[in-house]
């Protein structure tokens, strides 16, 4: 081998040893900033302080996300509006995951229209971007709704849902927004802090767990002959203050919804089909009651029994025994800091 080969080995070799060694400089420091920011967390990745009674928290101590009272959409960007910009409220760590962009210079909002309006969620679960003008402390820091934000931003705050009822956060939907995310970042040239993935998989995965075994859906029937004209039926809907929305029907008590139903007409009978979303619901109790004394008046008039999913026709004991099983799921969801018709229900059960 000749002086010129082993000059030309020894540059390739020393540029292959550069290389690998900036790449794991490169990933030590992103590891090491994501550990800084958010640490080892030895909490219920669930319930948080509230697995330690000596904490002294309780389910109504937490801060929660604003929504609407729209069960089907409930709406997390909302706040107070200061100036133009709108104030980002409180969301619950228990539910998202948080990604973090430092710029190294301000950011225009026109820079980031596009990616918050292509990555709203993923899979139906919320992914909620929020911007500071600057980098104070955390709890000093004021967070703007990204979308609606008109300025500079020095921050970004990505939070990502971490279950609900399509299941937890997957590696694959981790993955795919956090890439999108660093290509946004280093077109603008941002820092991006982000938890490890296998952190946020157990997390949320935990999360799912719970809510599986607190998820409860009531559905109940009411069978009516063929003979009673739809019309009727529609008039005492009407009359007991169900308000009609597409296909289904909804009743709601301030504003918020307590049961939906749905008219199934088939030969020879209509059934009535009433579904309690427990977690949704803003009272449970109340509209169990409501849809029984809906039921009994349409037996009374009509000989139209009650049922239940099985088909099988309720019996005064068999309703009080619902009864008793659907106050101890609500004691169940407010125990587990996920109260009945609460903000915090409405993401998880979305």
């Amino acid at each position: 081998m000749n002086d010129l080969q082993t000059t030309l080995l020894l540059v390739g070799g020393g540029g292959i040893v550069g290389m690998i060694a900036y790449n794991w400089w490169q990933d030590f420091r992103l590891r090491k900033q994501a550990s800084e920011r958010f640490g080892v967390n030895s909490e219920d990745p669930l319930l948080g302080d509230l697995a330690n009674p000596a904490a002294g928290h309780s389910p109504s101590s937490r801060g929660e996300p604003s929504l609407s009272t729209e069960r089907e959409e409930p709406s997390i960007n909302g706040g107070t509006q200061t100036a133009e910009n709108q104030v980002q409220t409180v969301l619950d760590k228990r539910l998202f995951t948080e990604i973090m962009i430092r710029f190294e210079n301000p950011v225009h909002n026109t820079s980031w229209a596009a990616l918050v309006d292509g990555l709203e969620s993923i899979n139906r679960k919320r992914v909620v971007f929020s911007v500071a003008t600057s980098e104070t402390p955390e709890n000093d820091q004021l967070w703007f709704v990204a979308r609606s934000f008109k300025g500079d931003a020095s921050l970004m705050k990505i939070n990502l849902q971490l279950a609900n009822r399509n299941g937890p956060l997957s590696s694959i939907e981790f993955s795919e927004v956090l890439g999108k995310i660093r290509h946004f970042a280093e077109s603008h040239h941002g820092d991006v802090d982000f938890p490890e993935m296998k952190e946020v998989m157990h997390k949320a995965e935990t999360l799912d767990q719970a809510a599986a075994a607190l998820d409860t859906l009531l559905g109940l029937h009411c069978m009516l002959p063929e003979t009673v004209e739809q019309g009727l039926v529609v008039d005492m809907l009407n009359t007991a203050g169900w308000a009609h929305k597409g296909h289904q029907w909804h009743l709601y008590h301030e504003g918020n919804l307590l049961v939906s139903m749905v008219i199934h007409n088939a030969p020879g009978k209509r059934l009535l089909s009433f579904n309690i979303d427990v977690p949704n619901s803003a009272d449970p109790v109340q509209a169990l009651g409501d849809v029984v004394t809906f039921c009994h008046t349409l037996n009374s008039q009509f000989g139209a029994p009650m049922m239940d999913d099985s088909g099988r026709t309720l019996t005064t004991e068999a309703i009080e025994g619902i009864y008793k099983q659907l106050l101890e799921r609500i004691r169940n969801l407010g125990d587990s800091g996920f109260a009945s018709g609460s903000e915090a229900s409405k993401i998880l059960f979305s």
